[in-house]
């Protein structure tokens, strides 16, 4: 089969590899899709750490061509969406409900290779039914939808609350749509217009430049600032922005080495309450329901397509940070 592989910081290639084996708990997948992350982009640019070769591709589903023996309640020829992060279920944070922070979650033998693949070995805790109605092309947002849904998890938003989400790309997108099906009242800060006028196409939401929402004074401002950018600045103008007593989720990974002093004094000043989101502990079967239900949504959401065979353009086009969402088809 062949596989996408990086052997080193800006080079991908396909290589000819044998179908992986499958043993009793895994089941072999016939890729069908697989969307590229921006992590994904951050390893092949030398951004992020990996052991390099890496296989990567985690946004993907394809359809049953073999199960272990150890394997039920799903058969050959059924179409599946992928969970890629596989917990220990043994640890003190799995044993207290937070498989999303296990120490063992990354380097646990979940997956033979990436979904940049004709094939892929997963575990069948890994694997859920991808509802019939939900065309291949969607399914590649249900891991990220997965993500946003445990971001608002950790907001802890309620109806009519007033929230405001910095960054619109895909993280902030589809927390956005999370907290507008829980009657959340949110309005997007983003720099790129483009970005502004997808929010306000798909999501009907507000979207507005930094640094043209008022100060946070007294009952004056927002109960609750998400940041999906990972910007630092973006960071300063959420604390800014907050009531007394608000509430800050860190939901994007900060890039860089942020110079946040004044900003985090105000945190003190102000009580804010400060948390962080990380991955999508118990979240994925309900972004399977969700997208069901916000079918027309994702399907707003603009995606530039490639075949396997041109894997090397497809990141080309990904690291374009305003470049629609890039989906490999294995097919």
């Amino acid at each position: 089969m062949k596989v996408a592989v990086i052997p080193r910081a800006n080079e991908i290639r396909l290589v000819e590899v044998a179908i992986p084996a499958v043993r009793p708990e895994e089941v072999l997948l016939r890729v069908s899709i697989c969307g590229i992350c921006g992590s994904d982009v951050d390893v092949w640019r030398g951004n992020k750490l990996k052991q390099y070769p890496y296989s990567p591709g985690h946004e993907f589903c394809g359809v049953i061509e073999q199960i272990g023996t150890g394997v039920h309640g799903i058969h050959v020829g059924q179409r599946v969406v992928v969970d890629p992060n596989l917990n220990c279920g043994e640890c003190v944070v799995c044993q207290k409900g937070m498989p999303n922070l296990c120490d063992e979650l990354k380097s646990r033998t979940g997956k033979s290779n990436g979904g940049l693949a004709e094939y892929a070995v997963v575990n069948r805790r890994m694997v859920y039914l991808l509802p019939e109605r939900l065309p291949d092309t969607l399914a590649p947002f249900i891991e990220p939808l997965s993500c946003a849904l445990h971001v608002a998890d950790v907001a802890g938003t309620r109806t009519d609350q007033p929230v405001v989400i910095f960054g619109a790309g895909l993280l902030g997108v589809l927390t956005g749509l999370v907290l507008k099906d829980r009657r959340a009242k949110v309005v997007f800060v983003e720099p790129v217009e483009g970005r502004r006028e997808r929010i306000r196409r798909c999501l009907g939401l507000s979207a507005v430049p930094p640094a043209t929402l008022s100060p946070a004074g007294g009952q004056i401002g927002f109960e609750i600032a998400i940041d999906c950018s990972g910007s630092p600045d973006a960071i300063a103008e959420a604390i800014r922005v907050l009531r007394k007593a608000g509430r800050l989720v860190l939901g994007g990974v900060v890039r860089g080495t942020p110079s946040l002093d004044a900003s985090l004094s105000d945190v003190t000043r102000k009580e804010l309450e400060l948390r962080g989101a990380w991955l999508n502990p118990h979240t994925f079967p309900g972004a399977v329901a969700l997208a069901v239900t916000y079918e027309s949504v994702l399907a707003c959401l603009e995606t530039e397509t490639f075949s396997l065979d041109r894997v090397h353009d497809a990141f080309e086009r990904a690291k374009d940070h305003n470049a629609p969402k890039v989906l490999v088809t294995a097919l």
